[in-house]
């Protein structure tokens, strides 16, 4: 007998049943075999992509502060936006018909409360960042009155201030003065706000104070005013 009985068949020209069906068993098993490892395979898979993403951590969130600041900042701004009413103070400062026609710095300056609300005024000081009149020549100069502090403006009520900077016999060749009043809402309020109000001068059939915007002069102003507290403590 061969020691080889597989290679025996393999090399016989005709083949038996047995032999056949041990070549349809191999073929089976091989098949089975590979189609149990890709389903493996894919379940390898699924299972993956099936599995929950790893959350990142969110980093913890800060703790707001309330303070009297924020608290009133937010109540304003919510109101505000809901259109019930307008709680800023709103002031205009507009000049008036002048006393004496001659003399431009002798116009009255009308501050007005055009808000609904009642506030408090903690100052009212003018700059003058240049006025040239003749020989008088001021330059980055301060004018002031003590009636021009501490006082309430209600719902549509002015109060009316006089520069009474300098009294010329000709009209300045040039005049660009500006208004600053620091308001708050009531006397009691702990921060106040600072409105800038500037006007220059010219004369068209008559002279007239003409508004300008202010941006280029607030830091100078703000600077001024501040030397003036100082020098005079009164002032404040």
């Amino acid at each position: 007998m061969s020691r080889f009985p597989l290679a025996s068949l393999i090399a016989t020209p005709v083949r038996s049943p047995s032999f056949m069906l041990c070549l349809v068993l191999h073929s089976f098993l091989s098949s089975r075999k590979s189609f149990l490892m890709y389903m493996s395979r894919k379940r390898q898979l699924t299972r993956k992509s099936g599995m929950p993403r790893e959350k990142s951590l969110a980093p913890p969130a800060k703790t707001r502060t309330w303070t009297l600041r924020t608290i009133l900042g937010t109540v304003l701004a919510v109101l505000g936006a809901m259109g019930i009413v307008e709680l800023r103070p709103q002031v205009t400062v507009s000049p008036q018909e002048p006393i004496e026609k001659s003399q431009p710095f002798f116009v009255p300056f009308r501050i007005l409360n055009s808000g609904y609300l009642a506030f408090h005024v903690d100052h009212v000081f003018g700059y003058a960042s240049k006025v040239k009149a003749g020989n008088i020549s001021i330059t980055d100069g301060t004018f002031h009155n003590p009636d021009w502090n501490n006082f309430d403006l209600d719902r549509g009520e002015p109060k009316e201030i006089i520069p009474e900077l300098i009294r010329a016999s000709n009209f300045p060749s040039s005049a660009d003065i500006t208004i600053v009043v620091d308001i708050r809402p009531f006397r009691w309020f702990p921060w106040s706000s600072r409105r800038y109000f500037r006007f220059i001068g010219a004369y068209v059939d008559n002279w007239q104070w003409l508004a300008e915007p202010s941006q280029a002069i607030q830091a100078d102003a703000d600077r001024a005013i501040e030397d003036h507290m100082q020098k005079i403590p009164q002032s404040r």
